[in-house]
């Protein structure tokens, strides 16, 4: 590593080639962090799934939106999700990721949360945009997932009714480790390091 470095930034020394600049841009995690145009997205992501019934919110009023939305943008903007935990509120590390193509709006988001850093991430809700759903989309952003928070593993717990996410979830090397009395399924992926 470091005499590709001392090779870089030696004067005279060769350019990269295309190719080596392509393989140095699949190693990077197509990711990024979300911002607050964002959360729009994520909230009508929200209101389909709570449609359904397969949201971890409900979303019967505004108080309840407006609290969604209060820690979402702290998230975005402190890296914190706030976590009721033994009736208080917890600040746990989060992280509002995005999978973009391009400039426009992402293809999918995730919320990530944890207690601290050495416990699992936990999925908390993530979602492709319906357009762009049956593509494979929901396995790339889940294996971008396991790239982007690496080194530890990944958690989630989703209804056995939605059936595109749990093959997104298996495709992506999460494996299901139980099922509650609610058709509650628990996945987990084991800790994953960059290549």
């Amino acid at each position: 590593m470091l005499t590709k470095l001392k090779r870089l930034f030696t004067p005279g020394s060769p350019q990269p080639t295309a190719r080596q600049k392509r393989q140095g841009r699949k190693r990077s995690p197509p990711l990024e962090d979300a911002c607050g145009e964002d959360i729009d997205n994520f909230i009508q992501a929200v209101y389909q799934a709570d449609a359904k019934g397969h949201s971890p919110w409900v979303l019967r009023d505004k108080s309840v939106l407006e609290t969604l939305r209060r820690a979402l943008e702290f998230t975005v903007h402190r890296g914190l999700w706030l976590q009721r935990e033994e009736g208080q509120v917890a600040h746990w590390q989060g992280r509002l990721l995005a999978l973009r193509h391009g400039e426009g709006p992402p293809l999918g988001m995730v919320l990530a949360c944890r207690p601290d850093d050495e416990a699992a991430w936990q999925l908390r809700f993530f979602y492709i945009s319906q357009e762009w759903k049956g593509s494979g989309h929901g396995t790339r952003l889940l294996m971008a997932v396991r790239r982007s928070l690496s080194g530890v593993p990944l958690q989630t717990r989703l209804p056995l009714t939605c059936h595109s996410a749990i093959d997104s979830l298996e495709a992506a090397g999460f494996t299901r480790q139980f099922v509650d009395a609610f058709d509650v399924a628990r996945y987990e992926a084991p800790a994953k390091w960059d290549e």
